[in-house]
């Protein structure tokens, strides 16, 4: 793909300059699942989770701000007002601040594996969701998903790396192993009702977008299911 660069005119002539596009290329993919507390993440064949707890938290302190000076706006409009759009431009800063030093950090490690990125097709899925409880609906307002998949789309393309968004749907249900139906199990453990495989839901998920995105050689895919599965014979408790 080729464009105009630019006119660079002489005393002899005139130059075109002209820019080649250069199409973004990947040696190897990874897939990101983001949630309201972490990012999980396949790179490089180990899966790798992101604590965005404390991005979380920063939403959380802002909305107890802002109900604050609700409070007060029917004695004090105007101030109230001014309050809440500078509480708004500040969680707006202070997040988009963590989002930006993250995908950073991720980009990095994809850059040193020449890795392409696999994620969620997200369009219209967060109006669809929020229409459950008002506790619900308060959370997921928080998710952060669309400003994460921007930011790191951004990076990667300025790298030359590819992105690829695939459908989301069934990505933590779907039996990674046999395609069987899982269900909930144990905490945030997912177990397959054909195979009997139990396996975090997040680790599920990111499985399922790299097969959807770029595939997934069978080998590496039980290699990954073999350190990931828990034992059968402990207590599972998977911290999130």
């Amino acid at each position: 793909m080729r464009g105009l660069g630019g006119l660079i005119l002489t005393e002899k002539a005139l130059i075109i300059t002209v820019k080649r596009g250069v199409e973004p290329e990947a040696e190897k993919w990874a897939s990101f699942d983001v949630n309201l507390t972490n990012i999980t993440a396949l790179i490089d064949g180990g899966i790798k989770r992101y604590d965005s707890r404390k991005l979380y938290h920063i939403h959380r302190v802002y909305e107890a701000k802002r109900r604050r000076v609700q409070g007060l706006s029917k004695f004090r409009p105007k101030a109230s007002e001014r309050l809440l759009r500078k509480y708004s431009s500040r969680e707006k800063d202070r997040a988009r601040d963590f989002m930006h030093k993250l995908t950073t950090e991720i980009a990095g490690k994809l850059k040193g594996s020449r890795s392409g990125a696999v994620m969620e097709r997200l369009k219209g899925m967060k109006h669809n969701i929020l229409n459950g409880s008002r506790r619900r609906n308060g959370r997921l307002s928080k998710w952060n998903a669309r400003t994460f998949q921007s930011m790191l789309e951004y990076k990667l393309n300025w790298m030359g790396l590819p992105v690829k968004y695939v459908d989301a749907r069934n990505t933590s249900k779907t039996c990674p192993l046999c395609s069987g139906y899982m269900v909930a199990y144990e905490g945030r453990l997912m177990r397959c009702g054909r195979c009997d495989m139990v396996m975090d839901r997040d680790v599920v998920a990111v499985l399922n977008l790299r097969m959807r995105g770029a595939g997934f050689p069978q080998r590496a895919l039980n290699e990954i299911i073999e350190r990931e599965e828990p034992s059968r014979d402990e207590t599972l408790h998977i911290s999130t």
